[in-house]
């Protein structure tokens, strides 16, 4: 055998070796439970945030402050759900730029959530307290 058949010979058993190295896409049940997690977790946060404005409506502060201590408070549910998140994305990931990307992602996702969540949390707090008299 020439050094040119070897070669194309050992080109696709290195392939099967180096796919056979790499984790296998995680099995449909773990992907749904994973999702399932990720976004009970947001539930969670803007439940928290809401409660925490609830428990601070008869203050004077403005609905801007309470929305964010409220948001402050609950800081460590946003981050369970990042990391849930970036955990359900990367169990789909093979690749080091795939773990990357599942990261920002993951914080991108953080972050619109907690602007939505403030604007819901200032309006919530503003209709609540104008429900009351309090405006």
């Amino acid at each position: 055998m020439t050094f040119a058949k070897s070669a194309l010979v050992l080109v696709p058993a290195a392939l099967l070796a180096a796919c056979a190295s790499r984790p296998l896409a995680a099995d449909p049940q773990a992907l749904s439970a994973a999702n399932a997690q990720w976004q009970s977790l947001r539930a969670d946060y803007t439940a928290c945030a809401r409660d925490k404005a609830d428990a601070g409506l008869p203050g004077r502060g403005s609905a801007q402050d309470l929305a964010g201590a409220a948001l402050k408070a609950c800081q460590p549910t946003l981050d369970a759900m990042r990391g849930a998140f970036r955990d359900y994305l990367d169990a789909q990931m093979v690749s080091s730029h795939g773990h990357d990307s599942a990261r920002q992602a993951a914080d991108r996702l953080a972050q619109d959530t907690e602007a939505k969540t403030r604007s819901y949390v200032v309006r919530y707090v503003e209709r609540e307290r104008y429900n009351a008299g309090q405006h």
